[in-house]
């Protein structure tokens, strides 16, 4: 049916132009307040009183308060007036007569004239829940007053765009409709958007989970866990907006790169002041030390080569990451408070103010509860108190004690001169004594306190992680003799170039928290962790500890745990193991929105040749596109010359998005040199380091493509080879899955042949 002919085709342009007119109504009111607010501020600033400041300042930050209020708004107002919403449900509630036609959009549109139904209502609202979750007829959504039902009589879905009816239509339930499928069907751009309008029924389940229980997600790839991560912080904030602010929650995501790519959704939603930032950045953040880091990809690549070694270092970073290794850590720490404080008096000169063990009952007794190098300024203070209060004692029983002196020689000594004499002496004596004791009590405290240790968080992870006595005393003994010298050394070999590994960071963050503490206060309640299947147990454990919080959202995908040498192959050994209370919540998202029928088979296909236990696989959302093709080659020229063509015909399909990927970034820069070269493809390579990603066509290793999407996706192989291993295969499934809708693979003699245990189609 077309639009115009629709029954109510009269009737919805009318609302819409209504609702059209009403948003600017309110733009025009507040840009008139926001003015008159302008001006009464600077008059405020104009006229502040001096001797009256307080009512001042009161006045300008009631101003500044309600200015800042009217911003929040300003902005979601703005972009309704383009789209004020783009549903409507007509619901009868149980236990109501009438029915309610309820319009959702992004934002709530509260009525002038004091109507209880609002022109349009937030999506996050609870009734709203049920254009996500219900079919037609009986529906039950929860609020906090408990669970609601009644008759859902209709789904209407809209594209409105720039204030403009451009088609609507009745549905039934959401998982296949048409503007799900118009949605997939669009080109990719450079950075994520929001998905309001298309929020399946088995995502809006995990947007709408409690807060107050940690919900781990298994997502497949494209199964949007990462977008479905940002809309349920915006839904959180929205619904307990009472209890916590944006400032309560961070986000902790895998890269910069990747943080940029979702720089946009959360404003889209709403939401400002959510802490966007990596694990890295958040111990430099914590710490206040920009450790120099060897570069992750470094290790990732050298475990991709095959060699006697490489388990080694896989059980080496393993262990880092274990509970294991953090209960090392926590009683090496708890050790160190033992013989911290100086094993000498405090004295004041010949006078002693306290005995080392006064000093050491007050600092492990009294301060038992503060990181060890936290309670030196307390007992710092006591110190001082102890000092003053000691001096003054010290000064009375010395001018006591001289009194007796002078006036035993004033009674024994009849000669005036000769006693005038002595009294001068013993005067004078008392006099310097005294002075000296006040000079001296002046820096006796703070050369006391230098003789505390004075060493860093390194220094100590130096002292515990490459010594085997210390390890095997604080492991009880109960690690391997071998492994335990192998594990020293090449720790000592990374740490003597003046760098840490990323495994590193963590038992250092912990080691600065058990024995400095932060100086940072610890706003965030709430963590969500992108990509959590590379966390370890000890990094989320000890988030956990940090943060003093198990409000958390973790989204991964074992099948994408390509750094499973440090991360975690299953989700029950941290639902066991971190999250001990039993209340953790475990969901699943095996429907995948991304890509085809066609490239999602290809890609379980691979994941399937892993044989790891466990495995879900995502099912593709139906959508159907031309099949994978694998365009083999007999040099590097010709890969390089059929690689050039297809990008041609990939940019005449006016795909916004295309990414050439290679698997490591040695084979990336290697192939960028030889497009350079010859001068037909203007690509950008992507790299560990790079911020920001503006689109177009990149050239990008399988590691760092994780977590993105293009239109087109080309794994190109010049002499790198994907093997039968479960890292290989799970890098050649990330680099397939990354695609929205075309898929080609582009080869150089028998590389890739382990893609003829597929379903692959081969074009010579």
């Amino acid at each position: 049916m077309s639009l115009k002919k629709h029954p109510e085709y009269k009737a919805e342009l009318e609302r819409l132009e209504y609702t059209v007119d009403y948003v600017k109504d309110i733009i025009l009111a507040m840009d008139t307040k926001r003015e008159q607010y302008n001006e009464e501020l600077r008059e405020a600033y104009i006229d502040f009183d001096f001797l009256d400041s307080s009512l001042s300042y009161v006045r300008i930050m009631m101003n500044s308060k309600f200015l800042e209020r009217l911003e929040n708004s300003y902005d979601g107002l703005v972009h309704a007036e383009k789209k004020p919403y783009f549903c409507r449900i007509d619901i009868k509630r149980e236990g109501n007569s009438k029915e309610d036609k309820l319009y959702i959009g992004k934002i709530a549109l509260p009525r002038a004239d004091g109507d209880e139904t609002p022109l349009v209502i937030d999506w996050r609202s609870p009734v709203a829940s049920v254009y996500y979750d219900g079919n037609l007829g009986h529906v039950t959504y929860e609020t906090p007053s408990g669970t609601h039902s009644g008759e859902l009589l209709l789904k209407r879905q809209y594209i409105i765009k720039d204030g403009k009816l451009e088609d609507m239509m009745d549905v039934d339930f959401a998982s296949t409709d048409e503007f799900l499928q118009v949605a997939l069907q669009e080109n990719k751009d450079n950075r994520l958007k929001d998905i309001v309008n298309t929020i399946q029924a088995e995502q809006n389940k995990i947007i709408r989970a409690s807060i107050s229980e940690p919900l781990i997600v298994q997502g497949a790839a494209g199964s949007g866990k990462t977008t479905i991560a940002l809309h349920r912080i915006a839904y959180l904030i929205y619904t307990y907006e009472e209890s916590f602010t944006p400032e309560n929650f961070m986000i902790i995501a895998p890269n910069s790169l990747f943080l940029n790519y979702i720089s946009e959704v959360l404003p889209e939603l709403g939401v400002d002041q959510v802490e966007q930032t990596t694990f890295v950045d958040l111990v430099y953040d914590l710490t206040g030390v920009k450790y120099k880091l060897v570069s992750p990809d470094e290790k990732l690549e050298k475990l991709l080569v095959d060699g006697d070694e490489n388990a080694l270092i896989r059980d080496v970073s393993m262990f880092k990451g274990s509970l294991e290794f953090k209960e090392i850590i926590e009683k090496y720490v708890l050790s160190l408070e033992q013989d911290f404080v100086p094993q000498e008096d405090l004295k004041l000169e010949e006078y002693t103010i306290l005995t080392a063990e006064e000093v050491n009952s007050i600092f492990l007794k009294d301060f038992y509860y503060l990181p060890i190098y936290s309670r030196i300024p307390r007992v710092k203070k006591i110190l001082t108190s102890k000092l003053k209060k000691e001096l003054n004692s010290i000064i009375e029983e010395l001018e006591d004690d001289y009194d007796k002196r002078l006036n035993e020689v004033r009674r024994s000594t009849d000669d005036a001169e000769e006693r005038r004499e002595q009294l001068g002496i013993l005067m004078d004596e008392r006099d310097n004594k005294i002075e000296s004791l006040k000079k001296t009590s002046k820096n006796a405290v703070k050369k006391y306190i230098a003789l505390f240790p004075q060493n860093d968080a390194l220094h100590y992870y130096r002292e515990l992680a490459t010594s085997p006595e210390k390890l095997q005393y604080f492991a009880n003994n109960e690690i391997n003799q071998e492994f335990l010298s192998y594990f020293c050394n090449y720790t000592k070999e990374v740490l003597a170039k003046k760098r840490v590994e990323f495994e590193d960071l963590t038992p250092l963050l912990y080691i600065q928290y058990k024995a400095f503490g932060f100086k940072k206060e610890m706003k965030a309640k709430h963590l969500v962790i992108d990509e959590a299947q590379d966390f370890s147990l000890f990094q989320i454990d000890i988030l956990k500890e940090i943060f003093d919080t198990e409000m958390f959202t973790l989204l991964g995908d074992i099948s994408q745990g390509i750094h499973s040498y440090r991360g975690m192959n299953d989700w029950n050994e941290l639902r066991e193991k971190v999250f001990t209370s039993g209340n953790s919540r475990y969901l699943t998202l095996e429907q995948s929105y991304r890509t085809t029928i066609e490239i999602m088979d290809l890609a379980n296909d691979v994941l399937k040749l892993t044989e790891l236990p466990g495995l879900v696989l995502a099912k593709p959302v139906v959508r159907h596109g031309e099949k994978p093709k694998v365009l083999r080659q007999k040099n590097q020229n010709e890969t390089i010359s059929a690689l050039e063509k297809r990008v041609q015909d990939l940019k005449e399909k006016d795909y916004s998005t295309v990414a050439i990927i290679c698997k490591t970034t040695k084979e990336c820069t290697k192939l960028k040199k030889s497009l350079d070269k010859r001068g037909n493809i203007a690509a950008k390579q992507l790299n560990a380091n790079d911020i920001s990603y503006e689109g177009g066509i990149v050239i990008l290793s399988a590691y760092h493509a994780k977590g993105l999407e293009f239109d087109a996706v080309i794994i190109t192989t010049l002499e790198e080879d994907y093997e039968q291993t479960e890292l290989d295969l799970k890098l050649l499934y990330v680099a397939m899955t990354r695609a929205l809708h075309s898929l080609d693979v582009v080869c150089t003699g028998k590389t890739l042949s382990i893609l003829n245990k597929t379903n692959a189609v081969e074009k010579g």
